[in-house]
């Protein structure tokens, strides 16, 4: 796979120019080659330098191949949709239980649907009709978005349109940080919700310990796919840029040994694998201990 790249002279969230390295490191699912991670010391985001350039992003998700759709069933399934379930009734909560109009949701970058599952789910749990909006780079829904039944609409990003105060709630979970102009991409949907609409957001977290213990072999770098590497002060950050006043950024976690594994011994271990998911408890166990995490969940309102 061949790349074209742009080499970045200063932050693209702020625009400051004093920038220092992080780390190197190579792309280990497609072998596009080496990576700086550069972080911005006004707004505190890192991001990929050099990076793709936006056009040829989705060469890196063509073939719906990568670990951003993984393949999965039986047990595992079954814990990956019960977490799903869990994460949902956490963000939504009573707000969703108490009504009984359509409750209209879009989830940005749906992968492989896992999460529009879910909001169908959800919907039928709680008796209340559910209308989902997926959207991703492919011409194609995703099998599991397309078996998902008449409630469900895919719409290729390339023919996504804001339509203003559409949406009720908006999911950006594990996409955010694969956007090369993140503050375009919040305007537009800030656009598309419901006054009272909630945005919820879901990164990976540079200053988790893992990141640490695994240096440039850490999967929640996982370059050139991810062009920003967020940590608690510069997604507050982003959102306040973007007019959300009174956002709420918490620590949370998600599987990232396993993969983080394979890139140091070149053993295919895998995030959702017997050895990812036996490694996870220890994982949250360490984090909780170091007060730190391995995601960061944000939730911003539309009070306007």
């Amino acid at each position: 796979m061949m790349l074209r790249t742009e080499k970045l002279d200063q932050c693209p969230i702020c625009g400051s120019r004093d920038l220092n390295h992080i780390v190197t490191a190579p792309d280990y699912e497609s072998g596009t080659g080496q990576y700086d991670i550069d972080t911005c010391a006004a707004c505190s985001v890192a991001f990929t330098n050099p990076r793709p350039l936006e056009e040829d992003l989705p060469k890196l998700y063509a073939q719906r191949d990568s670990t951003d759709f993984p393949r999965m069933g039986g047990f595992v399934q079954k814990l990956r949709d019960f977490t799903i379930n869990r994460y949902l009734a956490g963000q939504l909560g009573a707000r969703f239980a108490e009504g009984k109009e359509t409750f209209n949701a879009l989830d940005y970058g749906c992968g492989d649907g896992a999460l529009v599952r879910g909001l169908i789910r959800l919907g039928t749990r709680h008796d209340r009709p559910m209308r989902v909006t997926a959207v991703d780079f492919h011409d194609a829904a995703p099998p599991a978005v397309a078996a998902a039944g008449p409630a469900v609409d895919y719409v290729p990003n390339a023919a996504w349109h804001r339509n203003p105060g559409q949406y009720d709630a908006i999911f950006l979970r594990h996409v955010l940080e694969h956007h090369p102009q993140p503050l375009r991409l919040l305007a537009d949907l800030t656009g598309a919700l419901r006054p009272g609409g909630t945005l919820h957001i879901e990164v990976p977290n540079r200053r988790s310990t893992w990141a640490r213990i695994f240096g440039r072999c850490y999967f929640g770098y996982y370059v050139p796919r991810h062009l920003f590497h967020f940590d608690r002060a510069s997604l507050a950050d982003l959102l306040h840029r973007a007019g959300f006043h009174d956002a709420t950024v918490r620590l949370a976690h998600h599987p990232m040994i396993g993969s983080s594994l394979r890139y140091l011994t070149g053993v295919g271990f895998s995030n959702t694998g017997l050895i990812g998911l036996a490694c996870y408890p220890p994982q949250v166990g360490l984090d909780m201990l170091c007060g730190r995490s391995t995601t960061l969940l944000a939730i911003a309102r539309r009070h306007d």
